[in-house]
Protein backbone atom coordinates (compact mmCIF):
# COMPACT_ATOMS: atom_id res chain seq x y z
CA UNK A 1 0.00 0.00 0.00
CA UNK A 2 1.29 3.43 -0.91
CA UNK A 3 1.06 6.02 1.85
CA UNK A 4 0.77 9.61 0.70
CA UNK A 5 3.16 11.91 2.53
CA UNK A 6 2.76 15.65 2.93
CA UNK A 7 5.14 18.35 4.11
CA UNK A 8 3.93 20.55 6.92
CA UNK A 9 5.57 23.00 9.25
CA UNK A 10 5.53 22.89 13.00
CA UNK A 11 2.15 23.78 14.44
CA UNK A 12 3.68 26.44 16.65
CA UNK A 13 5.79 28.64 14.41
CA UNK A 14 6.04 29.50 10.75
CA UNK A 15 9.80 29.51 10.22
CA UNK A 16 10.65 26.11 11.71
CA UNK A 17 12.24 23.31 9.73
CA UNK A 18 10.00 21.42 7.32
CA UNK A 19 9.40 17.82 8.34
CA UNK A 20 7.66 15.23 6.23
CA UNK A 21 4.85 13.71 8.29
CA UNK A 22 2.47 10.90 7.48
CA UNK A 23 -0.99 12.53 7.59
CA UNK A 24 -2.39 9.32 9.03
CA UNK A 25 -0.35 9.65 12.19
CA UNK A 26 -2.90 12.04 13.70
CA UNK A 27 -2.57 14.18 16.80
CA UNK A 28 -3.99 14.40 20.31
CA UNK A 29 -4.84 17.25 22.64
CA UNK A 30 -4.09 15.37 25.86
CA UNK A 31 -2.20 12.12 25.18
CA UNK A 32 1.52 11.94 24.43
CA UNK A 33 2.10 8.64 22.67
CA UNK A 34 5.75 7.57 23.14
CA UNK A 35 6.64 4.79 20.71
CA UNK A 36 9.95 3.05 20.29
CA UNK A 37 11.78 4.48 17.30
CA UNK A 38 11.83 2.09 14.35
CA UNK A 39 15.22 3.44 13.30
CA UNK A 40 18.01 5.25 15.14
CA UNK A 41 16.82 7.95 17.56
CA UNK A 42 17.12 11.61 16.56
CA UNK A 43 20.47 13.33 16.58
CA UNK A 44 20.31 15.19 19.86
CA UNK A 45 21.02 18.75 18.75
CA UNK A 46 17.74 20.68 18.83
CA UNK A 47 17.18 20.30 15.11
CA UNK A 48 14.09 18.40 13.93
CA UNK A 49 15.27 15.17 12.30
CA UNK A 50 13.07 13.17 9.95
CA UNK A 51 12.66 10.46 12.59
CA UNK A 52 10.30 12.81 14.45
CA UNK A 53 7.81 12.27 11.61
CA UNK A 54 6.98 8.92 13.28
CA UNK A 55 5.80 10.59 16.49
CA UNK A 56 2.20 11.65 17.00
CA UNK A 57 2.14 15.22 18.35
CA UNK A 58 0.23 16.32 21.41
CA UNK A 59 -1.06 19.75 20.35
CA UNK A 60 -2.61 22.07 22.91
CA UNK A 61 -2.40 25.48 24.56
CA UNK A 62 -0.93 26.53 27.90
CA UNK A 63 -2.68 29.41 29.64
CA UNK A 64 -1.74 31.63 32.59
CA UNK A 65 -4.49 31.28 35.21
CA UNK A 66 -5.21 33.47 38.22
CA UNK A 67 -3.55 32.23 41.41
CA UNK A 68 -4.96 34.43 44.18
CA UNK A 69 -4.10 37.72 45.86
CA UNK A 70 -0.48 38.44 46.78
CA UNK A 71 -1.24 39.64 50.35
CA UNK A 72 2.35 40.92 50.64
CA UNK A 73 4.76 42.68 48.30
CA UNK A 74 7.25 40.54 46.36
CA UNK A 75 9.61 43.18 44.93
CA UNK A 76 12.04 44.98 47.19
CA UNK A 77 11.55 48.10 45.07
CA UNK A 78 7.95 48.30 46.31
CA UNK A 79 9.16 49.11 49.84
CA UNK A 80 6.21 47.24 51.32
CA UNK A 81 3.60 49.27 49.38
CA UNK A 82 1.20 46.63 48.04
CA UNK A 83 -0.62 49.21 45.91
CA UNK A 84 2.28 49.43 43.43
CA UNK A 85 2.10 45.71 42.64
CA UNK A 86 -0.68 43.92 40.77
CA UNK A 87 -3.26 42.08 42.85
CA UNK A 88 -3.12 38.52 41.54
CA UNK A 89 0.05 36.50 41.94
CA UNK A 90 0.16 35.79 38.19
CA UNK A 91 -0.55 39.34 37.01
CA UNK A 92 0.36 40.93 34.63
CA UNK A 93 0.66 37.61 32.76
CA UNK A 94 -2.83 36.34 33.62
CA UNK A 95 -4.73 35.28 30.50
CA UNK A 96 -1.72 34.90 28.22
CA UNK A 97 -1.85 31.68 26.19
CA UNK A 98 0.69 29.84 24.04
CA UNK A 99 0.16 27.06 21.54
CA UNK A 100 2.57 24.15 21.82
CA UNK A 101 3.38 20.80 20.26
CA UNK A 102 4.97 17.90 22.15
CA UNK A 103 6.25 14.69 20.59
CA UNK A 104 7.97 11.73 22.21
CA UNK A 105 9.86 8.54 21.46
CA UNK A 106 12.29 6.13 23.09
CA UNK A 107 15.04 3.70 22.09
CA UNK A 108 14.73 1.30 25.02
CA UNK A 109 17.24 3.28 27.10
CA UNK A 110 16.39 6.95 26.68
CA UNK A 111 13.21 8.99 26.51
CA UNK A 112 13.30 11.73 23.84
CA UNK A 113 10.91 14.69 23.70
CA UNK A 114 10.49 17.39 21.07
CA UNK A 115 8.83 20.43 22.61
CA UNK A 116 7.86 23.41 20.44
CA UNK A 117 5.95 26.44 21.60
CA UNK A 118 5.02 29.97 20.58
CA UNK A 119 7.24 32.79 21.80
CA UNK A 120 8.28 35.68 19.57
CA UNK A 121 11.18 36.75 21.78
CA UNK A 122 14.23 34.95 23.14
CA UNK A 123 14.04 36.52 26.62
CA UNK A 124 17.46 36.80 28.28
CA UNK A 125 17.34 40.16 30.05
CA UNK A 126 16.96 38.74 33.55
CA UNK A 127 16.93 41.33 36.36
CA UNK A 128 19.94 43.17 34.93
CA UNK A 129 21.79 45.61 37.20
CA UNK A 130 21.21 49.29 36.32
CA UNK A 131 22.31 52.58 37.88
CA UNK A 132 19.74 54.92 39.40
CA UNK A 133 21.22 58.47 39.38
CA UNK A 134 18.41 59.79 41.57
CA UNK A 135 19.74 57.74 44.49
CA UNK A 136 23.29 57.04 43.25
CA UNK A 137 22.67 53.31 43.73
CA UNK A 138 22.85 50.14 41.66
CA UNK A 139 19.57 48.23 41.44
CA UNK A 140 18.28 45.09 39.78
CA UNK A 141 15.25 45.11 37.51
CA UNK A 142 12.17 43.73 39.27
CA UNK A 143 11.95 39.96 39.51
CA UNK A 144 8.15 40.06 39.52
CA UNK A 145 6.63 42.28 36.85
CA UNK A 146 4.48 45.11 38.19
CA UNK A 147 3.00 45.83 34.75
CA UNK A 148 3.21 44.77 31.09
CA UNK A 149 6.32 46.86 30.44
CA UNK A 150 8.13 45.65 33.54
CA UNK A 151 9.11 42.18 32.34
CA UNK A 152 12.81 41.53 32.87
CA UNK A 153 13.27 37.79 33.12
CA UNK A 154 14.41 34.73 31.20
CA UNK A 155 12.24 32.22 29.34
CA UNK A 156 11.63 28.93 31.15
CA UNK A 157 9.58 25.75 30.99
CA UNK A 158 8.81 22.96 33.43
CA UNK A 159 7.39 19.43 33.52
CA UNK A 160 6.04 17.41 36.46
CA UNK A 161 5.86 13.61 36.55
CA UNK A 162 4.75 11.37 39.44
CA UNK A 163 7.23 9.28 41.42
CA UNK A 164 5.86 5.98 42.67
CA UNK A 165 6.34 4.96 46.30
CA UNK A 166 7.62 1.58 47.47
CA UNK A 167 4.20 0.05 46.86
CA UNK A 168 3.95 1.34 43.32
CA UNK A 169 1.47 4.11 44.15
CA UNK A 170 1.57 7.63 42.76
CA UNK A 171 0.72 10.64 44.98
CA UNK A 172 -2.92 10.84 46.06
CA UNK A 173 -5.05 12.70 43.52
CA UNK A 174 -2.31 12.85 40.90
CA UNK A 175 -4.20 10.99 38.17
CA UNK A 176 -6.94 13.62 38.04
CA UNK A 177 -5.09 16.65 39.37
CA UNK A 178 -1.48 16.42 38.12
CA UNK A 179 0.43 19.63 38.93
CA UNK A 180 -2.54 21.20 40.70
CA UNK A 181 -2.21 18.91 43.73
CA UNK A 182 1.24 20.33 44.48
CA UNK A 183 0.03 23.93 44.45
CA UNK A 184 -1.32 25.40 47.70
CA UNK A 185 -2.66 28.95 47.96
CA UNK A 186 -3.81 31.28 50.69
CA UNK A 187 -0.91 30.30 52.94
CA UNK A 188 -0.59 31.93 56.34
CA UNK A 189 1.97 34.29 57.88
CA UNK A 190 3.88 35.47 54.78
CA UNK A 191 7.17 37.23 55.50
CA UNK A 192 8.77 39.84 53.19
CA UNK A 193 9.35 38.31 49.76
CA UNK A 194 7.41 35.10 50.52
CA UNK A 195 4.63 34.04 48.19
CA UNK A 196 1.31 32.92 49.64
CA UNK A 197 1.09 30.18 47.00
CA UNK A 198 3.68 27.40 47.24
CA UNK A 199 4.48 23.95 45.86
CA UNK A 200 4.61 21.01 48.27
CA UNK A 201 3.03 17.57 48.55
CA UNK A 202 -0.07 17.04 50.65
CA UNK A 203 1.18 13.85 52.30
CA UNK A 204 4.48 12.87 53.86
CA UNK A 205 6.43 10.43 51.68
CA UNK A 206 4.92 11.58 48.37
CA UNK A 207 7.24 12.86 45.64
CA UNK A 208 6.89 14.44 42.20
CA UNK A 209 9.70 14.78 39.65
CA UNK A 210 10.14 18.45 38.66
CA UNK A 211 12.06 19.46 35.51
CA UNK A 212 12.76 23.20 35.38
CA UNK A 213 14.64 24.66 32.39
CA UNK A 214 16.02 28.19 32.73
CA UNK A 215 17.13 29.86 29.52
CA UNK A 216 20.07 31.83 31.03
CA UNK A 217 21.08 29.69 33.97
CA UNK A 218 21.15 26.42 32.00
CA UNK A 219 23.23 27.69 29.06
CA UNK A 220 26.34 25.75 30.10
CA UNK A 221 24.69 22.74 31.75
CA UNK A 222 22.44 22.21 28.68
CA UNK A 223 19.95 20.53 30.95
CA UNK A 224 16.92 21.22 33.05
CA UNK A 225 17.56 22.07 36.68
CA UNK A 226 16.27 18.70 37.82
CA UNK A 227 14.48 18.56 41.15
CA UNK A 228 11.50 17.19 43.01
CA UNK A 229 8.63 18.26 45.23
CA UNK A 230 8.13 16.83 48.70
CA UNK A 231 5.94 17.29 51.78
CA UNK A 232 6.83 20.04 54.25
CA UNK A 233 6.15 20.03 58.00
CA UNK A 234 5.16 23.71 57.92
CA UNK A 235 2.44 23.06 55.33
CA UNK A 236 -0.24 25.71 55.39
CA UNK A 237 2.30 28.50 55.93
CA UNK A 238 4.03 30.71 53.36
CA UNK A 239 7.37 29.40 54.61
CA UNK A 240 6.53 25.92 53.26
CA UNK A 241 8.60 25.30 50.13
CA UNK A 242 8.61 21.71 48.94
CA UNK A 243 10.73 22.38 45.87
CA UNK A 244 14.12 20.67 46.20
CA UNK A 245 16.96 19.92 43.79
CA UNK A 246 18.52 16.59 42.85
CA UNK A 247 22.08 15.81 43.90
CA UNK A 248 24.67 17.75 41.94
CA UNK A 249 26.30 21.16 41.80
CA UNK A 250 24.26 24.31 41.34
CA UNK A 251 24.48 25.66 37.80
CA UNK A 252 24.54 29.34 38.70
CA UNK A 253 25.26 31.94 41.33
CA UNK A 254 23.63 35.28 42.07
CA UNK A 255 25.83 38.06 40.71
CA UNK A 256 25.53 40.33 43.73
CA UNK A 257 28.06 42.02 46.02
CA UNK A 258 27.65 44.20 49.10
CA UNK A 259 30.51 46.55 49.92
CA UNK A 260 31.38 45.91 53.60
CA UNK A 261 32.49 49.53 54.07
CA UNK A 262 29.66 51.48 52.39
CA UNK A 263 26.94 48.84 52.75
CA UNK A 264 25.98 49.49 49.10
CA UNK A 265 25.11 46.75 46.65
CA UNK A 266 26.21 46.11 43.09
CA UNK A 267 27.20 43.30 40.73
CA UNK A 268 29.82 40.82 41.93
CA UNK A 269 31.44 40.28 38.51
CA UNK A 270 31.52 42.59 35.49
CA UNK A 271 33.09 42.68 32.04
CA UNK A 272 34.19 46.26 31.54
CA UNK A 273 32.91 47.92 28.34
CA UNK A 274 30.98 44.85 27.23
CA UNK A 275 27.45 45.47 25.96
CA UNK A 276 24.24 43.45 25.85
CA UNK A 277 25.39 40.44 27.86
CA UNK A 278 23.11 38.57 30.24
CA UNK A 279 25.31 36.06 32.06
CA UNK A 280 28.96 35.60 32.97
CA UNK A 281 30.56 32.17 32.67
CA UNK A 282 32.96 30.51 35.08
CA UNK A 283 35.60 30.44 32.34
CA UNK A 284 35.31 34.21 31.89
CA UNK A 285 35.91 34.59 35.62
CA UNK A 286 38.83 32.14 35.57
CA UNK A 287 40.64 33.74 32.62
CA UNK A 288 40.17 37.30 33.85
CA UNK A 289 37.70 38.38 31.18
CA UNK A 290 35.29 39.11 34.02
CA UNK A 291 36.57 41.15 36.95
CA UNK A 292 35.58 40.88 40.60
CA UNK A 293 34.01 44.01 42.08
CA UNK A 294 35.76 44.96 45.31
CA UNK A 295 34.08 48.26 46.10
CA UNK A 296 30.85 50.22 45.56
CA UNK A 297 31.28 53.92 46.31
CA UNK A 298 28.64 56.38 47.50
CA UNK A 299 28.49 57.92 44.00
CA UNK A 300 28.09 54.50 42.34
CA UNK A 301 31.68 54.10 41.14
CA UNK A 302 32.70 50.42 41.06
CA UNK A 303 36.26 49.40 41.92
CA UNK A 304 37.51 46.17 40.31
CA UNK A 305 40.11 43.71 41.54
CA UNK A 306 42.56 44.70 38.80
CA UNK A 307 42.50 48.34 39.95
CA UNK A 308 40.16 49.57 37.21
CA UNK A 309 37.02 51.54 37.98
CA UNK A 310 33.63 51.94 36.31
CA UNK A 311 31.91 55.29 36.78
CA UNK A 312 28.27 55.08 35.64
CA UNK A 313 27.98 58.86 35.85
CA UNK A 314 30.21 59.12 32.77
CA UNK A 315 27.49 57.48 30.65
CA UNK A 316 24.17 57.39 32.46
CA UNK A 317 22.29 56.25 29.36
CA UNK A 318 24.44 53.12 28.97
CA UNK A 319 23.69 52.04 32.55
CA UNK A 320 20.07 53.23 32.65
CA UNK A 321 17.06 51.18 33.72
CA UNK A 322 15.36 49.06 31.10
CA UNK A 323 17.45 49.77 28.02
CA UNK A 324 21.00 50.63 29.03
CA UNK A 325 23.35 48.51 26.89
CA UNK A 326 25.99 48.27 29.63
CA UNK A 327 23.74 46.99 32.41
CA UNK A 328 25.27 44.00 34.19
CA UNK A 329 24.04 40.36 34.36
CA UNK A 330 22.28 39.07 37.46
CA UNK A 331 23.89 35.61 37.29
CA UNK A 332 27.15 33.82 36.67
CA UNK A 333 26.95 30.24 35.40
CA UNK A 334 28.85 26.94 35.18
CA UNK A 335 28.33 23.52 33.48
CA UNK A 336 27.71 21.74 36.82
CA UNK A 337 28.82 18.40 35.39
CA UNK A 338 26.51 18.72 32.38
CA UNK A 339 24.76 15.39 31.82
CA UNK A 340 26.80 13.54 34.45
CA UNK A 341 24.93 14.33 37.69
CA UNK A 342 21.40 13.66 38.85
CA UNK A 343 20.73 17.41 38.75
CA UNK A 344 21.80 17.66 35.08
CA UNK A 345 20.79 14.23 33.76
CA UNK A 346 17.72 15.54 31.90
CA UNK A 347 19.53 17.06 28.96
CA UNK A 348 18.23 19.88 26.76
CA UNK A 349 19.12 21.29 23.35
CA UNK A 350 17.16 24.48 22.71
CA UNK A 351 16.94 26.71 19.63
CA UNK A 352 14.90 29.89 19.36
CA UNK A 353 13.74 30.03 15.74
CA UNK A 354 12.36 33.56 15.72
CA UNK A 355 8.72 32.89 16.51
CA UNK A 356 9.09 30.16 19.10
CA UNK A 357 11.24 27.64 20.93
CA UNK A 358 12.31 24.34 19.39
CA UNK A 359 13.59 22.10 22.18
CA UNK A 360 14.81 18.50 22.34
CA UNK A 361 14.93 16.76 25.72
CA UNK A 362 16.71 13.49 26.48
CA UNK A 363 16.76 11.45 29.70
CA UNK A 364 17.27 7.83 30.65
CA UNK A 365 14.03 5.95 31.14
CA UNK A 366 15.38 4.98 34.56
CA UNK A 367 18.18 7.12 35.98
CA UNK A 368 18.51 5.19 39.23
CA UNK A 369 17.80 8.37 41.20
CA UNK A 370 14.99 7.83 43.75
CA UNK A 371 13.89 11.42 43.20
CA UNK A 372 13.35 10.87 39.46
CA UNK A 373 10.26 9.44 37.79
CA UNK A 374 10.75 6.09 36.03
CA UNK A 375 9.40 5.78 32.48
CA UNK A 376 8.53 2.11 32.02
CA UNK A 377 7.57 0.92 28.51
CA UNK A 378 4.08 -0.52 28.62
CA UNK A 379 2.90 1.94 31.28
CA UNK A 380 1.22 5.34 31.27
CA UNK A 381 1.29 8.28 33.65
CA UNK A 382 -0.43 11.62 34.07
CA UNK A 383 1.74 14.73 33.80
CA UNK A 384 1.63 18.48 33.39
CA UNK A 385 3.76 21.19 31.84
CA UNK A 386 4.17 24.95 32.10
CA UNK A 387 5.61 27.73 29.95
CA UNK A 388 7.19 30.86 31.46
CA UNK A 389 7.34 33.61 28.83
CA UNK A 390 9.78 36.18 30.22
CA UNK A 391 8.41 35.43 33.67
CA UNK A 392 9.65 34.46 37.13
CA UNK A 393 6.37 32.94 38.33
CA UNK A 394 3.71 33.91 35.75
CA UNK A 395 3.51 30.49 34.11
CA UNK A 396 1.06 29.19 31.54
CA UNK A 397 -0.27 25.78 32.54
CA UNK A 398 -1.30 22.69 30.62
CA UNK A 399 -2.31 19.96 33.04
CA UNK A 400 -4.29 16.68 33.00
CA UNK A 401 -2.10 15.23 30.23
CA UNK A 402 -1.21 11.55 29.83
CA UNK A 403 2.07 10.02 28.69
CA UNK A 404 1.74 6.51 27.22
CA UNK A 405 4.99 4.61 26.71
CA UNK A 406 4.76 1.72 24.31
CA UNK A 407 7.03 -1.31 24.35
Amino acid sequence: MLVSLVSITSCTHDDAEYVTIDPGIGESSNVLLVKKFTTAPPVFDGEIDEVWAEAQPLVNRATVLAAGDRMITLNGSSNGDLSVEPTDLMDPYTGESYKYSLRGGHDGEYLYLLFEYEDDTDSRDRQSWFFDPSTNTWKGENKYANHKNDKWYEDKFSFMFPIKDGNGNVPAGWANGTCTITCHGGLADPQPGEKVTRHYMANDGELVDFWHWKRNRNVLSQSVDDGYIQYEDDEGYASANGRKTDEGDKMYGTNSFTDPNTGLKGPKYVIKNMEEYFWITDSQIADGTAQLVTGVAADGVLTLNNGDTIDPNDNLVAYSQGFGVKRFPSVYINPAGAGSTYRTDTQVRAIHVGSGWQIEIKRKLNTGDPTDAVFNPGESMAFGLTIFNNAAIGHAQSNFLTLEIQN
